[in-house]
């Protein structure tokens, strides 16, 4: 399907790039201005929007030069304080909020087109200037600036034309301009010296004006900010200056007379006002809500779709969920109609509901009605407002915006995975992810699997392990699989001694003072509840989306007995993002780690083995440890593990990868590894491992477990 996107913004280069990674490749974005020159000031991206991003693989690039917003601090006109919450990884979130200036974020968004979809995937100088849709075929007609006109016949087109947008204007003729509020905003960015935190959103005002700081960029050599301003105040008492004119002082001069007595913390505000070259000026506008988004074969994403007033961080965030919504829906859906249908029953409403709450200026109005309780300021917040009416204003706009901390956290992922040779297409799309959900669903049962094993031994009188808490995993399902996989042939052996093996290891690492652990494809490990890690360490886990949260529900009513600071993230260890996605999640790459690879290797090739330990080397530091377990290549070759293969290969979990030697893999790999089959162990060459008994180590369950480390 040739898909072709109006706007080359925020909100079209996401969807372009979001198009891409759902499988889509026909897909081309025309921007009206004759050169992508990308402008505009600063944004702030919420965290729903940054998860985004980083499942699109941008993150890292896009951090480079941007600023990681730890707090939103509000004030009155004074510099009291009204209002502070935390923001970003700080407020629990596991991506970050991100401030960026919107040149920055357009470019790195541009260059990612251009990379995955071709030169030609982007047209400039090409403005929209006619549109007719019909049902199965829609024509749109672009103009360059010398009059030469194209018609491009699309199977589906969208608007991602901003609040001026054309498209729209096709099917609301008779709506005309967007509407003022009587604001009129000026807007500047320069460096100054970093205030507050250095990451700190700040925001003051009275009943009327509002002054808004944030840094976009730093410069530590300098100790300096390029600190992105937002001045607004009513037209009335604005300076009669035209629209049009472009004289820096004046409007520098005008910002002054309203908000040179005001006390921003730890800001020079004539100083900051003094160093901005460029001063722009325009009217705070946004658009009326709509009854529909979707018209035969077009749609609108972004402001083309609900601009909002610049209030609560919501134009850029809400731009990019768009994007990656539509094109989940577009993916997953058997036609066209019914994709549109169900991404504007999704979107449609909650940014009804968003649009309506940015005219009462969203989580801002705190600053109002502290105003107007107390006009002359306080000594104490707490005489004017209770911190639980302050709190349910902002997590009441959060849940308004869904970008709320247990939603942004726990949803499902909107990825699609790619399939390589396959063509692009609703229904192709659609078919590549009902077989990857078949795939994943398989490897997911194998998990819990594994956690019937884990109670059984735990029972026992003499039990090799202790795992207390592998019960309240034990479904009724997964104990008739279990049942299966035993009759077939299968071994416990393996899946209790390395996680003995590795409970001893990981203990050991603590007490040596690693205070962070990665365990990939977590599933059912239940390590982070069942040792007595310090308080201080930092345990993350990841698995396929869903997976840690049927762990977490299980888990539920031992919750309180969780001593570390445990962190899940749902990505697919197959693709390239999940670095960027662990990254943004507060893992930090020069502290020491335990990364913990257990059960995962019989299902991956040795291509994709060998990839993710060449990425675990790069992200770890010195001192690292890696506990990892994989197959013998004598375990596919015994005839008595025949019937238990083809078991696993009928139900979609087929075992395919065993090492001759796993220690001198690793070793070639540049870590320095010891490394024991099952028999060694129970034959006692494991000095530090309580010898297994013989039950947990028969003949045919030839595996291997190893401990290695980065040197």
């Amino acid at each position: 399907m040739e898909i072709t996107i109006v706007g080359a913004g925020v909100a079209g280069l996401a969807t372009a790039l979001s198009l891409h990674a759902a499988g889509f490749d026909r897909v081309t974005v025309f921007e009206a201005e004759p050169d992508l020159r990308p402008h505009g000031l600063g944004l702030n991206i919420l965290p729903n929007a940054v998860r985004e991003l980083a499942e699109l693989g941008l993150l890292d690039e896009l951090q480079q030069h941007a600023v990681r917003t730890r707090e939103l601090a509000m004030y009155n006109t004074r510099g009291d304080l009204v209002w502070r919450e935390d923001r970003g990884t700080q407020a629990g979130y596991r991506w970050p909020q991100l401030s960026i200036s919107r040149a920055r974020l357009v470019t790195v968004l541009a260059d990612a087109v251009r990379r995955r979809l071709g030169d030609r995937a982007i047209v400039a100088d090409a403005r929209l200037v006619g549109l007719h849709s019909e049902p199965g075929r829609t024509y749109g007609t672009f103009m360059d600036r010398d009059g030469t006109t194209r018609t491009v016949d699309t199977g589906l087109l969208i608007g991602a034309d901003g609040i001026h947008s054309a498209v729209r204007a096709t099917f609301y003729p008779a709506e005309g301009p967007p509407p003022a509020n009587g604001m009129t905003m000026y807007r500047g960015t320069a460096w100054g010296r970093h205030f507050l935190t250095g990451s700190t959103m700040a925001v003051l005002g009275d009943d009327r004006r509002r002054l808004v700081l944030y840094p976009v960029d730093r410069d530590n050599a300098t100790n300096k900010s390029l600190i992105n301003w937002v001045a607004a105040f009513p037209d009335d008492e604005a300076d009669p200056l035209p629209h049009d004119r472009t004289d820096a002082a004046d409007r520098r001069a005008a910002v002054l007379r309203q908000f040179g007595s005001w006390a921003p913390p730890g800001v020079d505000l004539p100083r900051l006002l003094d160093d901005t070259a460029d001063v722009q000026r325009y009217p705070m506008i946004d658009r009326d809500p709509i009854p529909r988004w979707s018209f035969n074969d077009v749609t609108l994403v972004g402001d083309a779709a609900h601009a909002m007033y610049p209030a609560g961080s919501n134009g850029a965030t809400q731009a990019i969920v768009d994007a990656r919504v539509l094109s989940w829906h577009l993916a997953t859906h058997a036609d066209l109609g019914s994709a549109l249908r169900a991404y504007e029953d999704e979107r449609r409403p909650q940014m009804t509901e968003l649009q309506h709450a940015n005219r009462s200026l969203g989580p801002e109005k705190v600053i109002t009605l502290a105003h107007q309780r107390a006009p002359h300021g306080f000594t104490d917040v707490r005489e004017v407002f209770s911190e639980t009416e302050l709190a349910e204003i902002s997590r009441s706009y959060a849940r308004t915006g869904r970008f709320d901390q247990d939603w942004v956290n726990s949803r499902p992922s909107l990825g699609v995975a790619r399939q390589p040779g396959k063509s692009a297409g609703t229904s192709t799309a659609a078919a590549d992810l009902a077989g990857r959900n078949d795939e994943s669903r398989a490897v997911k049962e194998t998990g819990f699997i594994t956690a019937v094993i884990r109670a059984i031994e735990h029972d026992r009188p003499d039990a090799y392990l202790v795992d207390r808490y592998a019960k309240l995993l034990s479904t009724p399902v997964s104990r008739k699989m279990t049942e299966a996989a035993l009759a077939a042939g299968g071994t416990v052996g393996s899946v209790i001694v390395r996680a003995r093996f590795g409970d001893i290891a990981l203990q050991a690492a603590a007490d040596a003072g690693i205070t962070q652990v990665v365990c990939l494809a977590a599933g059912s490990d239940t390590r982070a509840w069942r040792l007595d890690l310090p308080s201080r360490t930092r345990f993350f886990e990841v698995d396929l989306p869903g997976q840690l949260e049927a762990k977490e529900r299980m888990l539920e009513p031992v919750r309180d007995r969780l001593l570390c600071r445990r962190t899940s993230l749902g990505a697919d260890l197959r693709h390239d993002t999940w670095p960027q996605q662990l990254r943004a999640t507060g893992y930090e790459p020069d502290e020491p780690t335990v990364w913990i690879i257990e059960g995962l290797l019989p299902y991956l090739e040795i291509e994709d083995f060998t990839r993710l330990i060449g990425t675990v080397r790069k992200m770890s530091t010195r001192g690292s440890v890696l506990l990892v377990d994989a197959p013998h290549t004598d375990y596919y070759t015994d005839p008595a593990n025949e019937t238990f293969l083809a078991f696993m290969t009928s139900r979609g979990s087929a075992f395919q990868l065993g090492f001759d030697d796993l220690g001198d893999f690793l070793r070639h790999q540049g870590w320095t590894a010891e490394a024991y089959t099952l028999r060694q162990l129970y034959a006692g060459e494991c000095s530090w491992l309580p010898a297994p008994p013989e039950r947990l180590c028969p003949p045919r369950d030839h595996h291997w477990v190893a401990r290695a480390q980065l040197d």
